[in-house]
């Protein structure tokens, strides 16, 4: 049965905000664009052939919406994309709906969003540490702060003939 998109809108809208409140109820938890409309599909039965960026943002502007009216945490800060775990500037619509400036850089709005996610985890999860601070999705932060790798530890050399000595430890020319 074929439904009009603005019910459909708010119906997936609805069913959102009940999964994001169920996703910030475990502490440094977030849910990527695909797993929330997934998710929302399965749970409102309603499904629409849109492409998963147009119907997104549309989700996440109800979403931001239902939030602000309802004076709850940007719960929109707890759904990123898979493969670089950043919110993306869809997120900036939550600045521009509470008035607040919009950062410069990616890494500033994803800050922000770190912390509207801690904000979410005091409000629906009971196990936030008292001393916790925001932190970016795992994925952004390797992104960001590259682990290095320590350097290979140089293989022993013959100080006579300056080649690599062999597994024995001795030079083949000195032995």
């Amino acid at each position: 049965m074929k439904i009009p998109f603005e019910t459909a809108i708010k119906e997936w809208a609805a069913a959102a905000v009940l999964v994001l409140e169920d996703v910030a109820g475990t502490y440094g938890g977030y849910i990527t664009y695909a797993g929330l409309t997934t998710w929302v599909f399965d749970e409102t039965r309603i499904y629409t052939l849109m492409l998963l960026p147009n119907l997104s943002s549309r989700l996440l502007n109800r979403v931001i919406r239902i939030c602000h009216e309802r004076d709850l945490p940007a719960l929109s800060s707890l759904v990123v994309n898979a493969t670089d775990g950043m919110v993306g500037s869809g997120f900036d619509e939550v600045l521009w709906a509470a008035g607040r400036e919009v950062p410069a850089t990616d890494l500033d709005r994803e800050r922000v969003a770190a912390a509207e996610r801690l904000k979410c985890y005091r409000v629906y999860c009971t196990d936030v540490p008292a001393d916790a601070e925001p932190h970016l999705t795992a994925k952004y932060q390797a992104l960001v702060s590259p682990v290095e790798k320590d350097a290979p530890k140089p293989k022993p050399v013959c100080v006579v003939h300056g080649m690599q000595l062999p597994v024995t430890g001795v030079c083949d020319y000195c032995a």
